[in-house]
């Protein structure tokens, strides 16, 4: 049975601090996390569907913070809709975030934030879908990263692809990178503390000629090796990798993700 001491919550101003005080009360809590429950325990009235465009989520609440309502965009995949409750939550339970009313963009929602709330929503609803000791647990038992590992935690989770993706990354201890593109054009990419080296791509750089991640489609499984150079910025040293070795899931609309490794 899930439950919620908001008076533990009260005096925790990070977003990792607040989800830590969650699974401590929660020790058992099932997967995928019950996002509409905890805010409804946490004091969320109603959680609501709405059709508009250019609108992503909302929280109104009571300047006390101890009733609100979550508003949602109908037209989102369900990984994404369960996203946005859980940063509309965060803004709820997040104590500086003082505003009694948040309306946020799918800017606000997505790695392009600015706003210090807005990214501090993002990361509790992250920390919150995909806890960090339960990633971490799977991580360790799959050992090497994979992107069949990220479709499994995509499942388990329930959340996007993109998202476990970044969780992956951000929480595996091998050198390993992910990078988002479209239409053979870098979005953005994240890199893993162990990663060290720089990337030699950046938003709105061309993928390599020579990697894979190019063609049009590619089997997901297969691993590609390739001189690090086309990845890499060079640096003179002994340790520089020789190569690096590349996964990438092709998705709609121009849409890639690219898993690297390196030794």
């Amino acid at each position: 049975m899930l439950t919620l001491d908001l008076i533990e919550l009260a005096d925790l101003v990070r977003p990792e601090q607040l989800v830590d005080e969650i699974l401590k009360q929660n020790p058992n809590l099932p997967l995928p996390v019950p996002i509409e429950d905890l805010a409804r325990l946490a004091g969320i009235s109603k959680i609501e569907a709405v059709t508009s465009e250019g609108f992503e989520g909302a929280l109104i609440s009571n300047p006390e913070k101890s009733k609100g309502a979550i508003f949602f965009n109908a037209n989102r995949p369900k990984p994404r809709r369960r996203f946005t409750i859980g940063h509309e939550l965060g803004h709820f339970l997040l104590p500086w975030h003082r505003q009694t009313n948040f309306s946020c963009t799918s800017d606000d929602i997505s790695s392009r934030a600015n706003a210090d709330w807005e990214i501090q929503a993002n990361q509790f609803s992250a920390e919150l879908l995909m806890p960090r000791q339960l990633v971490k647990r799977r991580l360790v038992a799959n050992k090497d990263p994979e992107l069949a590992h990220i479709s499994a935690l995509t499942e388990e989770f329930e959340t996007s692809f993109e998202m476990a993706s970044r969780r992956l990354t951000e929480l595996s201890e091998y050198a390993c990178a992910i990078v988002f593109s479209k239409d053979n054009e870098v979005r953005y990419s994240v890199k893993s503390d162990n990663f060290t080296e720089k990337l030699c791509i950046r938003k709105g750089s061309t993928l390599p000629s020579k990697s894979f991640s190019r063609q049009k489609e590619t089997d997901p499984d297969d691993w590609f090796e390739i001189d690090a150079t086309w990845w890499l910025q060079e640096r003179k040293g002994l340790e520089f990798p020789e190569s690096v070795y590349e996964q990438t899931l092709c998705q709609d609309d121009g849409y890639k993700v690219t898993l690297l490794a390196y030794d």
